[in-house]
């Protein structure tokens, strides 16, 4: 009976972190500073990684996936408050698939708060892992929608933003660490 309160009680706790997430998505997500580019300079890839980095990857999917198909539904989510299926068709929609791929592989490979490394662990998997995760089928899209090549769609969608987007990263795994170690302990206590 104790074992089944534990696990009723762990699922809430993994819901409510996903919903948590997702929200966060949906509300800093669509808003968007524009670019002359076509691609607004948004919070999406410091969020995308930050809830990669404090959820387990299916649940960083999940909540990935509930902001993607609150969008495609018609809830204004994406960037500059748009929404259905024509933004995934369009000149980022790339860039929303590779949110959701980023969010589980970043997950997947973040490893653990312990230990003194766990910031640069962090901050290397969002760096080496999510921004290629999310650039490429960023830029992928852009030339599928567009009909540009690819270096001039890396140029126009990508390159101007790695900076900022290393910013973000460094952002991402500074919050998620001590996040992280809080959530740890938090489970332990109870």
């Amino acid at each position: 009976m104790a074992n089944a309160k534990t696990n009723i009680k762990q699922t809430t706790i993994d819901m409510c972190r996903i919903a948590v997430c997702a929200a966060l998505l949906c509300v800093l997500s669509p808003l968007s500073v524009p670019t002359p580019f076509g691609v607004g300079f948004t919070l999406q890839v410091l969020i995308v990684l930050l809830t990669a980095l404090l959820l387990k990857p299916l649940h960083a999917l999940a909540a990935q996936g509930i902001y993607t198909l609150l969008g495609i539904v018609g809830l204004p989510v994406f960037s500059n408050y748009q929404s259905g299926f024509g933004v995934i068709a369009g000149p980022t929609g790339g860039f929303i698939i590779g949110f959701i791929i980023a969010s589980f592989c970043v997950s997947l490979l973040k490893g653990s708060a312990d230990g003194k490394r766990a910031i640069v662990r962090y901050l290397l998997t969002a760096i080496l892992v999510g921004i290629p995760c999310i650039y490429l089928p960023g830029i992928f899209g852009f030339m599928l929608a567009t009909g540009r090549d690819f270096v001039t769609a890396f140029t126009l969608v990508a390159a101007t933003f790695i900076p900022i987007d290393l910013i973000k990263c460094t952002a991402a795994a500074l919050l998620a660490l001590p996040v992280n170690r809080a959530l740890e302990r938090g489970s332990i206590e109870n």
